[in-house]
């Protein structure tokens, strides 16, 4: 018997788009994998952040945190060692069939920044982040807020993946595509320039 999970444009709007304040201009929905950038002759990445320098620097503490909490979590949950590879990506979607993530949304509150669907999805986000920049070191964060809004981003491809929305879609019920192809595919996509 298998669980049918919400799609992920649901579960995006039930766990992250209450955290997109009232005010912000933006219409909240699920990015798509990979988004051209758009920059007239001499304008900076940062025009396409709507951050303080003060705002970057906390989302990328942000970032940060959540990132080490993925490499803290993700080797006791996927019994893995070492740096991470992509690897680590086949075994978390393994681990993490439609049952344990029925699971994960009842224990849910989506009020809660800390509910373990969240929690799951934000690590998830980061570990892809991590993954894409072993593979691509060129890709840096453009920080947005809130920070799972961030995307990793090639200023000479210009081109951004809003990995953090990769990981919704990821742990939900409507998609098929493997993380660690999606993460090949982007390598590809800059190699190919």
């Amino acid at each position: 018997m298998s669980s049918e999970l919400p799609d992920a444009e649901t579960l995006y709007h039930h766990f992250f788009s209450g955290w997109i304040p009232p005010e912000d201009p933006r219409t909240p929905h699920l990015r798509s994998d990979l988004e051209q950038i758009e920059l007239d002759p001499g304008q900076h990445i940062r025009v396409l952040s709507p951050l303080t320098d003060e705002g970057r620097q906390q989302m990328s503490a942000q970032i940060e945190r959540t990132t080490q909490a993925a490499l803290a979590d993700f080797p006791l949950i996927l019994s893995k060692a070492g740096e991470p590879t992509l690897e680590w990506l086949d075994a978390l979607e393994t681990h993490f069939t439609p049952e344990k993530i029925q699971e994960l949304l009842r224990a849910s509150n989506p009020d809660k920044m800390d509910n373990p669907y969240f929690v799951l999805c934000c690590e998830t986000g980061a570990l892809i982040g991590v993954l894409l920049q072993q593979q691509w070191p060129q890709l840096k964060w453009l920080g947005d807020f809130p920070y799972f809004e961030s995307s990793l981003f090639d200023l000479n491809a210009k081109v951004m993946f809003p990995v953090f929305h990769w990981a919704v879609k990821s742990l939900s019920g409507d998609e098929r595509h493997p993380l660690k192809e999606k993460v090949l595919a982007a390598v590809k996509f800059l190699q190919e320039g």
